[in-house]
């Protein structure tokens, strides 16, 4: 093979790679295009991974969760939780959730998920959503929080009191509480 034939080849191996890198970008600045505009930056360029799909594990402890979306982004998976409420707030329970999403996902994939994730909150009668960021816990404290719930359920330790009223409304044990006894009344 001459010097010639061996530059045209490289020529077309070049043009055809080149091409496809356009194609690439072309794509992925149309999913950048097409992406509302309350969608987070940080996964703007981000494929969808899993929709609404359940994993489990069995150890450190048993666990299943089920994931609402999440997204791939250099080779790190995103979590996002979507939450329909009346006010655009994130919830300790929100960050639970999605925590043991990443803890379930990380061990049952053995993929890398990023320390944070999103609640998307909708209100159930205004139009638009809101991607709120939220940092995750780790899985030293989830294992800890699993724990604490089934020495709870057994009854071998006691619930800590709520730190203020406002959060006791809801609960089903109210009249019965000692530390709000103006709340019996």
């Amino acid at each position: 093979m001459n010097t010639s034939t061996y530059l045209s080849i490289l020529l077309h191996v070049s043009w055809v790679l080149l091409l496809l890198c356009v194609v690439r970008g072309v794509r992925r600045h149309a999913t950048c295009r097409t992406r509302p505009s309350w969608f987070p930056n940080e996964l703007r360029y981000a494929s969808l991974a899993y929709a609404e799909q359940t994993f489990s594990i069995d150890h450190p402890i048993k666990l299943l969760a089920r994931v609402d979306r999440v997204y791939r982004n250099k080779g790190r998976l995103t979590l996002m939780e979507y939450k329909i409420r009346s006010v655009e707030r994130v919830f300790m329970s929100d960050v639970i959730e999605l925590s043991v999403q990443k803890m379930v996902l990380e061990l049952a994939s053995g993929a890398k998920v990023n320390e944070y994730g999103f609640v998307v909150v909708e209100h159930p009668e205004i139009p638009g959503r809101r991607a709120i960021k939220v940092f995750l816990l780790n899985n030293k404290q989830i294992t800890a929080f699993y724990h604490r719930r089934i020495a709870l359920l057994s009854q071998t330790i006691s619930a800590d009191y709520a730190e203020s009223i406002s959060q006791c409304r809801r609960c089903e044990f109210l009249k019965e509480c000692k530390k709000y006894p103006e709340s019996t009344v």
